[in-house]
């Protein structure tokens, strides 16, 4: 056997499985890192009591803010049942260094969990802050920042700055820090003053107890204040693993989807290059037929040979994606971007996964040759050449016509969702189809553009409709990866922009300010207001409650909702924020009366009716419904508006804690910057833009659009890698051919000149193909979520993306052909032109 026929088919095969065990490996490490780190830190929990942070709840972006009171926490911990119980309470906070700037300002802040088992932070060095003013710091911080036990530092917290000691350097399990900034460890009472504002409240409370966990859930329960939820440990924890390992599931399913895609088009490739392989054959083939070999025994034996090499390359794939993964990593390390986790985790199931794929793919491929090969007269594979027909059948264009009609009726006009999907798939049948019809058609519209190279040129143009199956196999190989590039481009460009115009429509002030348990006190005001290019600052005061469904009692199965109260000037507030009242109106509001968010129909409460709403301590109180507010992202940040007097009554006195604020038309970036300059000190300031959000949305577009571009370039490389296969051995196959033309006279240059231009031909055939289906199906998309939803979407057609492709298309075969033209004249000519 000639090992090197099969090179080809083994470095497609490689590359795919490679890419497909790569990922798998790497994010098995992350999910088996993240789902150990949540469990040994959460194992000596038996009760928890969290935020009820469904989404879908009304009151969802609120549920963040809520607390619980430091009584409630002692209460639970003095039942029998209990034997601890640990706060959590965070914030943000950062270091003062000597030169008035800050440093470490990403890190935060944690109130001290005495109970060890509770306590998820361990203590390297020294000990953990045991008196008020003590502090521990990560060791990654501490490592980065020069820190060590016994410095004196400044501490920069929403209360202001604040003299400390470092007695502890922490860590997290196999990390650093708990936190992705930093964590810096705080005795508790500096935390409920420094992070709280002086309010002794926990964002959770976890529990361990001395019973089985349903009788700590039973006994502890009652005490759960609105709001919050109480769960089991060991639910809780399997919530939080789940939580954590998501991302890590959806990143092996995301990249194993995209190197699954670059298997399937290794399959083109290794059908192409087995073609060519049998194609080379068949005087061989011919001769076993005709001493007695039966067409099942010839298309058995390649099956087995196609099997036998997938499997040898399949296993060298997956040591090949070790080797990938492992330099995955170092790569990363290289950039100081850090994975969960050490080694390599190497799952059975991800080998036997790549196993099995690439062995199948191979297998399917080499059924198509090996049946042709079976169909093969022994006398018409014994004759010296055989004139290939380009020539289609009837059945062809009659299917190619069915599918393509199908699925382009159904793209455009399908009844639902489900449809528009099938006529998408049922149209890209068609198009992969069609592919032999597209290359004659495709040799017919070069010949007179590549004629002007001269003879080369227009021979070139021939030769891609000499075998135009070979031709379309090549090409759709590269077809698939340019039309889900330009699909994802289109369709993504078109829906980011009408998201963000969407966003931009709900909000209207130019900043948003929120201060995390503090103030925005007058001389911050003033000195907001003396910002240039700050026109307005606009403050109120906002404190976050629960609409009370039970009364704290879960019993029922009643779940309250996180919600806002806000109060200030709202004249003024409307000049600077889009703040739309649609029922009532602002001069209704007076003593315990609240104007609420429209929440859609069902969770709206109707003007005249009564909210109850509870307090982090538990206590409740009544509001009748006055208005309803238009739902836009101003309206959000504000939640339910009550006058001066109400909210004082409630409440009770205090400063504005949020503020709106209004910048010169134009100038919103630099103005950005110079009120950052202002806050910069305060870690508990928090600045929004008003076109954040949108930003936000359109930047996640961004990273989608170019992440799953790049990984769609794993099926590009394995394109073009199939590409230099079909050309090399279309090199060996035409040995005579190209001998014969240098011995009329052409020149090994321009002989070689043909074979680059061919190669061009047959990837901007590819590539002009992606693109165009790309662009029709993602028009389609488009079309099809405006007319089953009137979303008024605009086609964004990406024309730069467009250019950029349909370049690197033509380069590719420009690249693809330099290793196979240069080969195409090394043979001398004497062994070239003799028959074999």
């Amino acid at each position: 056997m000639n090992v090197g026929r099969y090179v080809a088919t083994l470095v497609a095969i490689i590359t795919g499985v490679a890419f497909f065990t790569a990922a798998g490996f790497l994010s098995d490490r992350v999910i088996d890192a993240l789902e150990g780190q949540t469990r040994a830190q959460y194992e000596a929990v038996d009760a928890a009591i969290t935020v009820d942070d469904d989404p879908d709840a009304p009151g969802a972006d609120f549920a963040a803010d809520l607390r619980i009171s430091a009584d409630v926490a002692d209460q639970i911990a003095a039942l029998p049942e209990v034997d601890a119980v640990g706060g959590d309470l965070t914030g943000s906070v950062a270091f003062l260094g000597d030169d008035g700037t800050a440093f470490a300002d990403g890190a935060t802040g944690r109130a001290w969990i005495v109970d060890d088992d509770l306590n998820p932070i361990d203590v390297d060095e020294g000990s953990p802050p045991q008196d008020a003013g003590q502090i521990a710091v990560d060791r990654g911080t501490a490592d980065g920042e020069d820190l060590a036990i016994g410095d004196s530092v400044t501490l920069l917290a929403l209360s202001g700055q604040h003299d400390v000691t470092i007695v502890g350097i922490t860590s997290f399990g196999d990390n650093d820090a708990e936190d992705q900034g930093g964590t810096v460890s705080l005795f508790e009472t500096d935390a409920f003053d420094w992070l709280n504002g002086g309010s002794a409240e926990f964002e959770d409370l976890f529990i361990r107890g001395n019973t089985d966990e349903s009788a700590i859930v039973e006994a502890v329960e009652p005490l759960v204040p609105s709001g919050f939820v109480v769960q089991p440990g060991s639910e809780f924890v399997d919530d939080q693993v789940e939580q954590s390992s998501g991302f890590g599931k959806f990143l092996k399913v995301g990249l194993q989807v995209f190197a699954g895609i670059a298997l399937l088009v290794g399959g083109f490739v290794i059908l192409n290059t087995f073609t060519v392989i049998v194609a080379q054959r068949l005087r061989e083939l011919a001769v076993l037929a005709a001493i007695g070999a039966t067409p099942r025994q010839i298309k058995r034996s390649l099956r087995y040979e196609g099997l036998a090499i997938g499997v040898i390359g399949s296993a060298l794939g997956v040591l090949t994606g070790l080797g990938l993964a492992f330099g995955l990593m170092a790569l990363l390390s290289a950039f100081d971007v850090g994975l969960p986790g050490s080694g390599i985790s190497v799952s059975p199931s991800v080998v036997v996964q790549g196993m099995i794929a690439g062995t199948l793919i191979t297998f399917l491929s080499v059924m198509r040759p090996a049946r042709k090969a079976a169909k093969t007269e022994p006398i018409e594979a014994l004759r010296v050449s055989a004139v290939e027909t380009a020539t289609l059948t009837r059945k062809r264009i009659i299917w190619t016509a069915i599918l393509i009609g199908f699925g382009a009726y159904n793209l455009f006009f399908g009844a639902s969702p489900a449809g528009i999907g099938v006529g998408a798939f049922v149209f890209f049948i068609g198009v992969i189809v069609a592919g032999p019809i597209i290359a004659l058609a495709g040799s017919r519209v070069f010949r007179p553009i590549a004629g002007r190279r001269g003879l080369e040129g227009r021979l070139a143009a021939d030769n891609v409709g000499r075998n135009p199956q070979r031709t379309a196999t090549t090409a759709n190989a590269l077809l698939i990866g340019v039309f889900l590039v330009t699909f994802v481009s289109v369709a993504g460009a078109s829906l980011k922009d009408y998201a963000v115009n969407e966003i931009d429509e709900l909000a209207s002030a130019d900043f948003f300010l929120v201060s995390a348990g503090g103030t925005i006190d007058d001389e911050l005001v003033t000195e907001l207001n003396g910002v240039d290019g700050v026109e307005r600052v606009v403050t109120f005061r906002s404190e976050t409650v629960a609409i009370d469904d039970g009364a704290g009692d879960q019993s029922d199965g009643t779940v309250s909702a996180p919600a806002a109260l806000s109060t200030g000037d709202f004249t003024q507030i409307q000049e600077v924020a889009n703040l739309d009242i649609k029922q009532g109106s602002l001069d209704a509001l007076g003593s315990d009366t609240v104007i609420v968010i429209d929440q859609g129909e069902e969770a709206t409460p109707s003007v005249g009716s009564t909210v109850t709403y509870a307090q982090n301590d538990g206590s409740t109180f009544d509001l009748e419904v006055v208005g309803v507010m238009d739902g836009s992202l101003d309206a959000t940040l504000l939640g339910g508006l009550v006058s001066t007097e109400t909210f004082a009554g409630i409440f009770g006195e205090g400063d504005p804690n949020e503020a709106f604020i209004d910048a010169v038309d134009g100038e919103q970036t630099d103005v950005e910057e110079r009120i950052e300059e202002v806050t910069d000190l305060r870690p508990d300031l928090a600045l929004q833009r008003g076109s954040e959000l949108a930003e936000l949305i359109g930047g996640i577009f961004d990273f989608l659009i170019n992440a799953i571009n790049g990984l769609l370039l794993m099926s590009v490389v394995v394109a073009l890698i199939g590409i230099v296969n079909t050309m090399s051995l279309s090199i060996i196959e035409r040995r005579r051919e190209l001998g014969l033309l240098r011995v009329v006279g052409m020149l090994d240059r321009r002989v070689r000149r043909m074979v680059r231009i061919e190669s061009i031909l047959i990837s901007t055939l590819g590539t002009v193909t992606g693109v165009v289906m790309g662009v029709v199906t993602g028009f389609a998309l488009v079309y099809g979520i405006n007319r089953l939803s009137d979303a008024g979407i605009d086609i964004n057609f990406a024309w730069v993306t467009l250019a950029v492709i349909l370049v690197l298309g033509v380069l590719l075969g420009y690249l693809a052909a330099l290793i196979p033209a240069n080969r195409s004249t090394k043979t001398e000519l004497l062994e070239a032109i003799q028959v074999t």
